[in-house]
């Protein structure tokens, strides 16, 4: 089964458009990123480029230092006015100041919530803004946070980023594990406002180690190839230990993996750790008195973490259940790292388990090529590993046993012997034909990119385009028979028998022109509104795609890609029929175009052709009686495969046409039925009086507005404004002022102010006498040594008193300042 692609051009990520800007306009201060490079310049770095990635239909893309923002759903809402002043719409930037390094990588959580943006040597994380930010006018959007991550460890003089992830189980999907060159695995734990969660890792799981090498301070040892890594990829499934289990690739092909690889805060659903832990407990019953005693301590060690967990898990919903939480201190929502021993403080880091002994092993292609990537799947209880290299070579391969969680015995670093080794077997060897062995084997770094509507689709990005590859037709197979419980003989030989993975060109960039461009990320996108697209960076510009809502039947092998217009219509009968029997499954969709007769029906046959050349060549062939021959035998094969084509593509172009046909009839009969149901309905309301009901329902609605307008007269006039909390202030002062001035009492102004009139009344008379007799020196008289002390005081008084009144009407002046304004 094959992509159907029915659009290689989107409107609204076109030329001229916003979409396209988002993608080729250069960044404000241009850097050596190869994508902003012109296109006579030379290869691009060696390494995996995942420079766009999106959140639901908002898409993130990487150009130089600059991370770009747009809400797809909007820019196809707006396409037709796109040319015009007003529904112009440039594209959003996040608000990155700090972001001083060219962009290889974008990573999102599963949340949304955080963005891990890779450089080739250095690493930054920020919280996104909120979904629908992206559509405001505001060219750029502000983060409400962002920090570069171990700035000793990840910069310009360290070793180049391979793979950062998002660990499945991190709490709020704030666990980031990154893997380095140098064979260094670091897991972070962010914690938003604390800034050394960022500088400082939670985990250093050092790979050579592990391993058993040893590690030289001026560099790599003589084997350093062999544990060179090249990508990771965590487990998928809910079976074993596959949600702890981190699968690494190195360069050389060889995988191994870390289980349990667990961050310091996490959270697991409680039906998969039941699960686990009833697997544990089979396995300690099933024990035989022979075991090894590393055997024992595995299954001791495994015991002792899965009942830390539920401990843990206990004491937690025991907690929610009791209500204990205050606005101080909150309830704990997540678990912990359990820790083995318990004389250290030290956590115990999980075995590294490899490598990986192939059983069968894979095909082997000619030439220099090495593993770029690396994806894991669960089909059932069967797990399936992918290998992408850098000639185009895909090794799907079988995981039939399920890793077991194993610690380090600090006593002995690496001691896993040949018998101990996991085994996967190797079920086919899928050749892309990128042709990468003979034109850049060296320079090509292809990586896998998920399909959101299916685990068993995956796209496929390269230095010249993008292909997928469909594992659909011998996985439903093997889910048939996994389900029934078969034996491992019958298993086998309905794998035998099975087809093998179809491979699509998506894009493909090769020979168009004379300089290259690379393919720098895509994603896939399948949305209502926007339907199943395919968007792609391209370093000048972008590539997108529409497809088909469902795949179409095909069954070409991956050796024939290089004829795919040939063999396009060609297909077994079996699987014909197999797809026959799923195409009725397709479900009408608005975003599907009408049905075109197929072209098969218009083509002349090749049968009148290929007569007409075997006549010019060799005439007593065809003129002569029928003769068993080579060349008779060679001609009538031809003959017959030229029959069987065509015959296939006709057969299939008629299936098509009838399955439209049927969809047609469905439809037709769910549209007379709903028909049939709105008749009904319109019925139930005409044999009700909706006249007179409409008119009881207009009466009362008059009658409780004239309700309210009474209510509403009530409250205007007999409703009394409430005093602030400032004018309540400055009544109390001015009550307090009034007291003072006008109250009674000897402290009151009016009193003291009687008391100083007064005594100016009694001083009179002596100074008026005093001036008049001219006696001075009489003993009767008052001296005038005491009368001037006595108008000195009177003086003072007098001036205190001026003062205290110009400040009382200072303080009164203020606080009617004050009530305006709180009134205004």
């Amino acid at each position: 089964m094959t992509l159907t692609i029915t659009s290689t051009s989107l409107p609204f990520l076109a030329k001229p458009s916003t979409g396209w800007d988002l993608f080729s306009k250069p960044p404000e201060k241009p850097t050596s990123y190869p994508l902003v490079s012109e296109a006579n310049d030379d290869a691009p770095t060696v390494g995996p480029r995942r420079a766009i990635a999106n959140r639901g239909t908002e898409i993130f893309v990487a150009r130089g230092n600059e991370v770009r923002v747009a809400d797809l759903q909007d820019l196809k809402a707006r396409q037709p006015a796109q040319q015009s002043v007003e529904g112009y719409r440039e594209y959003k930037r996040l608000d990155l100041p700090e972001l001083d390094f060219d962009i290889c990588q974008l990573e999102i959580s599963k949340d949304g919530v955080f963005l891990a943006i890779v450089g080739e040597n250095e690493l930054m994380v920020c919280v996104l803004p909120a979904e629908g930010l992206s559509k405001m006018e505001n060219p750029k959007l502000r983060v409400p946070a962002f920090h570069k991550v171990g700035e000793n460890v990840y910069n310009k003089a360290t070793f180049p980023i391979v793979r950062a992830l998002w660990h499945p189980l991190g709490v709020d999907d704030a666990s980031l594990v990154v893997l380095s060159k140098d064979g260094m695995i670091r897991s972070y734990d962010f914690k938003v406002g604390r800034d050394i969660t960022f500088n400082i890792a939670d985990q250093e799981i050092d790979l050579y180690l592990l391993s058993g090498r040893a590690r030289y301070t001026n560099g790599f040892s003589a084997d350093e190839s062999e544990m060179e890594p090249a990508s990771c990829c965590f487990g998928e499934g809910t079976e074993g230990w596959r949600q702890f289990t981190l699968y690494i690739l190195m360069r050389g092909g060889d995988i191994y993996a870390l289980t349990p690889l667990v961050p310091s805060r996490w959270m697991a659903s409680r039906e998969y750790l039941q699960k686990l832990s009833l697997s544990i407990t089979a396995d300690l019953e099933s024990i035989d008195q022979d075991a090894s005693l590393q055997e024992k301590l595995i299954l001791r060690q495994q015991t002792k973490w899965i009942n830390d967990i539920l401990t843990q898990e206990t004491n937690l919903e025991n907690s929610f259940g009791a209500s204990q939480s205050t606005p101080w201190k909150k309830n704990q929502t997540y678990l912990t790292r359990p820790g083995l021993d318990a004389r250290s403080k030290e956590d115990i880091q999980p075995h590294l388990q490899g490598p990986f002994l192939f059983q069968p092993p894979p095909v082997e292609f000619p030439g220099d090529y090495y593993a770029c990537d690396i994806f894991h799947m669960e089909a059932g209880s069967l797990g399936i590993i992918g290998v992408l290299y850098s000639n185009g070579k895909v090794d799907i391969c079988l995981e039939f046993e399920l890793l077991r969680a194993k610690w380090v015995d600090k006593k002995k670093r690496h001691q896993e012997q040949l018998s101990d080794l996991p085994v996967i077997a190797a079920f086919e060897s899928i050749d892309l034909g990128l042709n990468a062995g003979r034109d850049n084997a060296t320079t090509n770094w292809p990586v896998f990119v998920p399909d959101p509507r299916s685990e068993q689709v995956w796209f496929i990005n390269h230095s010249s385009g993008v292909v997928s590859f469909s594992m659909k037709g011998w996985l439903s197979k093997l889910s048939s028979v996994l389900d029934r419980d078969e034996d491992p003989d019958f298993m086998t030989f309905t794998l035998e028998k099975s087809p093998q993975s179809t491979v699509s060109v998506v894009l493909n960039n090769r020979g168009k022109s004379l300089h290259p461009n690379p393919v720098a990320g895509s994603v896939v996108i399948y949305e209502a509104y926007l339907g199943y697209i395919f968007v792609a960076a391209t370093l000048k510009g972008v590539a997108a795609a529409e497809f088909d809502e469902v795949l179409a039947a095909g069954s070409r092998s991956s050796e024939a890609i290089a004829k795919a217009e040939q063999l396009r219509m060609s297909t077994s009968t079996s699987q014909r029929n197999n797809a026959l029997s799923s195409s009725t499954q397709r479900k009408m969709n608005i975003l599907l175009p009408p049905y075109n007769p197929s072209a098969q029906f218009r083509q002349r046959s090749q049968l009148a052709q290929l007569l007409q050349q075997a006549l010019e060549h060799n005439p007593r062939l065809v003129r002569s009686p029928v003769m068993f021959s080579t060349e008779s035998n060679e001609f009538l094969r031809k003959a017959r495969d030229t029959l069987k084509l065509e015959y296939d593509g006709i057969m299939e172009a008629a299936q098509e046409m009838y399955d439209r046909a049927a969809l047609q009839r469905i439809e037709y009969r769910k549209q007379i039925e709903t028909i049939h149901r709105a008749d009904e309905q319109l019925a139930k309301i005409q044999s009700k009086d909706v006249r007179e009901r409409l008119e009881r329902y207009l009466k009362r609605q008059e009658e409780l507005q004239s309700r309210a307008d009474e209510v509403l007269k009530l409250l205007i006039v007999k409703s009394e404004t409430g005093l602030s909390d400032a004018e309540k202030k400055w009544f109390k002062e001015v009550g307090k002022i009034e007291e003072r001035v006008g109250g009674e009492g000897r402290v009151a102004l009016a009193a003291r102010k009687e008391m100083v009139a007064r005594m100016i009344e009694e001083l009179k008379p002596l100074v008026e006498g005093g001036k008049g007799s001219g006696l001075v020196g009489r003993k009767d008289d008052v001296p005038e040594s005491i009368r001037e002390e006595k108008l000195r005081i009177l003086r003072e008084l007098l001036d205190r008193e001026d003062v205290l009144v110009k400040s009382t009407r200072k303080k009164l002046e203020s606080l009617t300042t004050e009530v305006e304004q709180v009134q205004i």
